[in-house]
């Protein structure tokens, strides 16, 4: 090796290093702001800068050479070659002929006739009969007047008249009484009756029978022949060619970026005396380093769930740049009004009423106020009336004691916002529903029908101690009745199931037992050995004549141990 190539890759290694040598840039960065913090925040940016440098490196070149190399032709040469031909030729071969002929057959049928029978069939007549029947009737009436005397509180001596009846002897006679009474009687007569006899007829039927017949065919045999054919095999030769090969050469200059120095760029936010922040709260500044050391350029966000904030003033303080910033209203009618609660209805769990909707905006320094009356729908009289604070959100749920499922009301709902970054300080807006059915949501009839929600836990304990634990998560409610049957089989060496037992509980026996329920199987005569697989069918039916609308719910859930 050449002293030029050597020095080309010792500069090539000592300009490598010194570009890894540069340090760690900070082109963005994420300021935090706290409770604790000052109404000005300051943070650093910074840049590498690079220069263009020169240095030497190898370069190749490509150098032509002479070379042998062998290479292959074909060379057509003459052969013989056999083939075969197919030729054809006559003969006489015999086959089979299906020839029809006719034949007459007899087979029976069946025809109708009328014939007289004597004929005899129990009728229904009726005759009269008659009876004496008693009938009395009370007697006549007779009064008469009595006098009654007494005396006063004064001694004054007192008479008053009242008529006093009796009743005649009771009057009797004997009254005729007829009436049609069924009996039972036989009638004979000759009668025309359809029958069926047995006839023979005779019908002609097409038979097949083989006959044997010749035919000339031509056929054909292979025969063999020569003939001459142009082959060709492959031959080498030999010939010079050119070539080319790489070789290095020292040495050609080239330039590369290499760190120079690093500059630095200061920043700091002044944030207004009214966006003071409370314990526990915090916002995020991003910091965004661009443009070149000569004119550089900073891009700041601020990330707040409390203000929202507007660039009020951009300067540049000597090196520092220097944002001021002012407080805008976050919450106003669009990102706060009537879109941010939805879902607002009336609902029954176990026959208790509850309001619920969804509310979306949560701050400490939002207060949101809700006022729910509910009126009937005939009356228009208030039924209940209740004024809640919140400042979270989350599923609103008031309870609505004294209302019943069979009711029809009429709901409405004011939401009233207050707090400093609500746009004028505050805002309200108003939501309605109704609620005229006695049936169950159908939110709630589908929580119902989910299958996901009960399960077949695990089992416990061990030998003839083993308990099935189940739980149902859907609420109960007093208005469906839940049924349940647990079914145990296994499968047998030749594919075929074995039933071992079942047991039949309602969702009562699951609220009793705190939620799980748990099921011995000893209490169902079961006491498999442990090696046993078991598998388990839990059948769930829900049925509600007044509120599901006639809807019946069925579902299964499998567990295999």
């Amino acid at each position: 090796m050449t002293l030029k190539p050597l020095i080309g890759v010792i500069v090539t290694l000592m300009i490598g290093a010194s570009a890894f040598a540069a340090p760690q840039e900070t082109k963005q960065t994420t300021l935090t702001r706290t409770a604790q913090s000052a109404n000005t925040v300051r943070g650093e940016l910074s840049a590498n800068v690079y220069k263009q440098e020169p240095y030497q490196a190898n370069y190749t070149e490509q150098v032509p050479y002479q070379a042998e190399e062998t290479y292959y032709v074909d060379v057509p040469y003459q052969a013989e070659e056999t083939y075969t031909v197919d030729i054809p030729y006559q003969t006489t071969e015999t086959y089979y002929e299906n020839v029809p002929y006719t034949e007459r057959v007899a087979y029976t049928d069946y025809e109708e006739y009328w014939d007289t029978e004597y004929q005899c069939r129990n009728v229904t007549k009726y005759r009269q009969e008659c009876s004496n029947e008693r009938l009395c009737e009370p007697g006549g009436r007779t009064c008469q007047p009595i006098t009654e005397c007494g005396t006063n509180a004064h001694g004054e001596r007192i008479c008053k008249t009242r008529n006093e009846c009796t009743e005649g002897p009771r009057v009797c006679r004997d009254v005729p009484s007829c009436r049609q009474v069924p009996y039972t009687d036989r009638e004979c007569s000759n009668e025309r009756v359809r029958k069926t006899r047995p006839v023979t007829r005779y019908r002609d039927e097409t038979h097949y029978r083989q006959e044997l017949r010749t035919r000339t065919v031509t056929k054909y045999r292979q025969e063999t022949r020569t003939r001459t054919v142009t082959k060709y095999r492959s031959e080498a030769r030999t010939r010079t060619v050119t070539k080319y090969r790489e070789e290095t050469r020292c040495c050609v200059t080239k330039y590369r970026e290499v760190f120079d120095h690093q500059f630095t760029q200061p920043v700091s936010v002044i944030f207004p005396q009214e966006a003071a922040l409370l314990a526990g709260e915090s916002e995020q500044i991003k910091l965004v380093l661009s443009g070149t050391e000569a004119k550089p350029e900073v891009q700041m966000t601020i990330q707040s769930e409390i203000f929202t904030y507007v660039v009020a003033e951009s300067k540049q303080e000597g090196r520092e740049k220097v944002f001021v910033v002012k407080t805008t209203p976050k919450w106003n009618e669009a990102n706060a009004g009537t879109a941010t609660v939805s879902g607002l209805k009336l609902q029954f769990t176990k026959g208790q009423g509850q309001i619920t909707f969804k509310e979306t905006i949560g701050s400490a320094r939002v207060t949101s106020v809700y006022t729910v009356v509910i009126r009937d729908q005939q009356s228009q009289a208030v039924v209940f009336e209740q004024r809640t604070e919140n400042t979270a959100a989350k599923i609103v749920s008031i309870p609505t004691p004294g209302l019943a499922r069979e009711g029809q009301y009429n709901i409405q709902l004011r939401v009233e916002r207050h707090g400093v970054n609500v746009a004028s300080g505050a805002l309200s807006f108003e939501q309605t529903a109704l609620y005229e059915k006695k049936d169950l949501d159908q939110d709630e009839i589908q929580n119902l029908k989910n299958a996901s929600q009960v399960q077949i836990l695990r089992i416990e304990g061990t030998g003839a101690e083993r308990v099935v634990i189940i739980r149902d998560q859907t609420p109960a409610m007093e208005e469906v009745q839940s049924q349940y049957k647990l079914v145990v089989w296994k499968k047998l060496s030749n594919g075929k199931i074995e039933w071992l037992g079942e047991k039949n509980f309602t969702r009562e026996a699951i609220t009793l037992a705190g939620d799980e329920l748990g099921i011995a199987l000893k209490a169902i005569n079961l006491n498999p050995s442990p090696s046993t697989k078991l598998y388990m069918d839990l059948v769930v039916r829900r049925d509600s004549a007044q509120y599901l609308g006639g809807q019946k719910v069925q579902f299964i859930v499998n567990k295999t141990f």
